[in-house]
Order: C-alpha cells, then sequence, then structure tokens
C-alpha cells in the first residue's frame, strides 16, 4: 500500500485521506473503511496512468460519494461504544488525578457524576461532526486550524461551565477517604498504562505526566503561589511542544 500511495498525486492521496476519515467519523467499521481505501487506491493509480482525475472515478463530486458510501455502509455501533467508553474512562482517570493533586483528595458532587460524562460524550459528537465536515469540503489549513480552535474552546467551556455550576449549585455526593485516594489514584495511573498498551501508543501516559509531574515536583521546592502555577504551566506547555515536535518528526520520517 505504501508504494501505491507514494505513486498517487497529491489530490488522490488528500481524498484518500478526507474518504477514511469522513467514514471513520461517521461511525464505520475501520476493517471495511481499509478494505474500500485499498481497492481505490488501484483504481486511482490506474485512473491517474491515463491521465483520468478523481472525479472520473467516483463519478461525482467527492463530497457526494463520501456521503453515497456512507450510505451504503452499515454503522459500526459495537465498536463505536468501544471507543466512547475507553474515551470517558480515560477523562474520568485524568479527573482523579486532577483532584488528586490540586485538591489533595477526592470528592464528587452529583453534578460532577452526571454531568462529566454528558459533557464527554456531547464533545466527542460534535468533533466526529466536526470531521465529516472537514473530510468532505475544502477548506485551508487557516480554516481547518479556526474550526479545531472553535471546537476546543467550546469542549473546555462545557467542562468548565460544569465545573462553575457544580461549585455554586452542588454539595459533597461522594468523599473518598485516604485509603481509597490511594485506591483511586492507582486505578487511574493502571488505566492510563491499559490504554497505552491498547492504543499501542505512549501519549496516554506521557501527557498525564507533562501535565501534573511538574506541579507536583514544585511544590516540593521554596517556590510557592503564583511563581509555582506559572513554572509548572511553562514547563507543561514546553513538554507537550517538545513531545508533539518529536512524534511529527517521527511520523514524517517512517
Amino acid at each position: 500500500m505504501l508504494d501505491v500511495n507514494k505513486a498517487l498525486s497529491k489530490e488522490s492521496q488528500n481524498f484518500l485521506e478526507n474518504l477514511r476519515l469522513y467514514l471513520f467519523s461517521s461511525g464505520k467499521k475501520t476493517a471495511e473503511i481499509e478494505d474500500i481505501i485499498e481497492e481505490l487506491e488501484v483504481h486511482l493509480l490506474e485512473a491517474e496512468r491515463n491521465k483520468k482525475s478523481v472525479e472520473h472515478i467516483v463519478g461525482r463530486s467527492p463530497k457526494e460519494y463520501m456521503e453515497q458510501l456512507s450510505d451504503e455502509m452499515s454503522v459500526d455501533f459495537m465498536g463505536w461504544l468501544k471507543y466512547i467508553v475507553m474515551i470517558l474512562i480515560g477523562a474520568f482517570s485524568y479527573w482523579i488525578i486532577a483532584k488528586a493533586i490540586k485538591n489533595g483528595g477526592i470528592e464528587f458532587s452529583l453534578w460532577e457524576i452526571i454531568g462529566y460524562p454528558f459533557a464527554g460524550i456531547l464533545s466527542v459528537f460534535i468533533y466526529m461532526m466536526c470531521f465529516r465536515y472537514m473530510a468532505s469540503h475544502k477548506l485551508s489549513k487557516v480554516k481547518q486550524g479556526v474550526l479545531l480552535y472553535g471546537l476546543g474552546i467550546i469542549s473546555i467551556a462545557l467542562f468548565a461551565g460544569l465545573i462553575i455550576f457544580s461549585g455554586i449549585y452542588s454539595t459533597t455526593f461522594i468523599k473518598l477517604d485516604n485509603t481509597g485516594n490511594i485506591i483511586a489514584v492507582i486505578l487511574a495511573i493502571s488505566i492510563f498504562i491499559l490504554i497505552s498498551l491498547w492504543s499501542k501508543s505512549w501519549v496516554s501516559i506521557i501527557i498525564p505526566i507533562l501535565l501534573y509531574a511538574p506541579e507536583v515536583l514544585l511544590k516540593q521546592t521554596h517556590y510557592q503561589g503564583n511563581v509555582n502555577l506559572i513554572l509548572s504551566s511553562l514547563i507543561t506547555m514546553l513538554g507537550i511542544l517538545l513531545y508533539c515536535g518529536y512524534t511529527i518528526r517521527k511520523t514524517k520520517s517512517s
């Protein structure tokens, strides 16, 4: 597949990547998507050798082709349920670690227990709709960046609003003792490791370390208050930027 992809024009490669993203964000089975992509790669390569365009192969505009193909494929409900559950469990683990570090203990209000899963699922579906739109429309890199940035703001606003609302109108529903805190933190760390093994990626381990390790370590120094917060934020941002740069470079070289 790699040799075929390299032989394809940039237009055809972009079409295949957009089609993959569109079908994935439409909830289709990954195996079926890859079968379709492999078949189209061969047809597109033959068409390009005969000086024909993507539209000649799909028989209509790429957007219409994506929509028709998606309608003909069944939705992988169980597969997507698996992804959503993993996302929610991972987010819950971040939440536990954050509470343990920042608050010195883990406690939940009823609004948090109900609201966080709802906000998480809503965010997933918003991103799915966004990815489908991006895949089926020709957008510049700037417009794509603005769209993703806007979605990020919406997701943050959902959770921030829930935190504020919960702090004003809710009382503690569950509060763990010292033993419960330790067990919860160990469970959260174990989940990060399991997600890393499942996804075959270090990101679910590295990101929590970059987010929380600087704050924990700086608490052991003489720095206090705003200085501690600024330093930990800078270290976290620098670490994430370096990790993203390393990941991009590794992807390009592979």
